[in-house]
């Protein structure tokens, strides 16, 4: 039988595992790129590193599955990830970034293979809550020399693609809805999200 406290199972083990380095686009950003290059630099992002792109699906996949209100989750996952890619402008600095992100393919794999609904309101506070580990994660490689004009670019493309992969997720859970032969492969899914994140977590 499911129940919302294994979720909590991928956080606790993240919480004893050693961050790993992030790298990805925002790396290739230089003093004197504009906007535009950062644009660029932020849409290419989310598509360039596998672990951000197997949890945006699967969460959108299981919404799609298993919601009726499926945007409110996704929606909540990009708006706390843009506030984690704010946080790494401060000086606050998030523990345990790599674990938890993770973490988070464990979470939303679950989710897949148990394909169980929760409260949207829970679900909403889970995805947030992985979302500002995914956002810093991503928010860590762009050079703090550049203007906060050249962030700002960088966080709306990274917006937009994550929107576009929750997107992509939902509109294929809509479609497998009612089908047994669908059911197995959102589970099939879901293993493997959880694979490449235990596999993270184990290096």
């Amino acid at each position: 039988m499911f129940h919302p406290r294994l979720l909590l199972a991928p956080v606790l083990l993240a919480a004893a595992t050693a961050a790993s380095a992030h790298t990805g686009a925002g790396a290739h950003l230089h003093a004197g790129d504009g906007a535009m290059q950062a644009l660029m630099a932020g849409l290419s992002h989310p598509i360039a590193g596998l672990d951000h792109l197997l949890a945006m699906v699967a969460l959108g996949l299981w919404c799609g599955l298993m919601l009726q209100r499926q945007w409110l989750p996704p929606v909540a996952f990009a708006a706390c990830m843009a506030l984690g890619l704010a946080l790494t402008q401060t000086p606050l600095e998030l523990p345990a970034v790599e674990p938890m992100v993770a973490a988070s393919l464990l979470a939303f794999g679950l989710l897949l293979v148990a394909q169980r609904r929760l409260p949207v309101a829970l679900a909403m506070v889970l995805a947030g809550a992985f979302a500002l580990f995914h956002g810093y994660a991503h928010g860590e490689v762009f050079p703090h020399a550049l203007p906060a004009a050249v962030f700002w670019a960088y966080m709306a493309g990274m917006v937009a693609t994550t929107l576009v992969l929750h997107a992509l997720g939902v509109a294929f859970g809509r479609a497998m809805r009612g089908g047994t032969a669908s059911a197995w492969a959102a589970r099939l899914a879901g293993v493997a999200a959880m694979g490449y994140g235990a596999v993270a977590l184990a290096g």
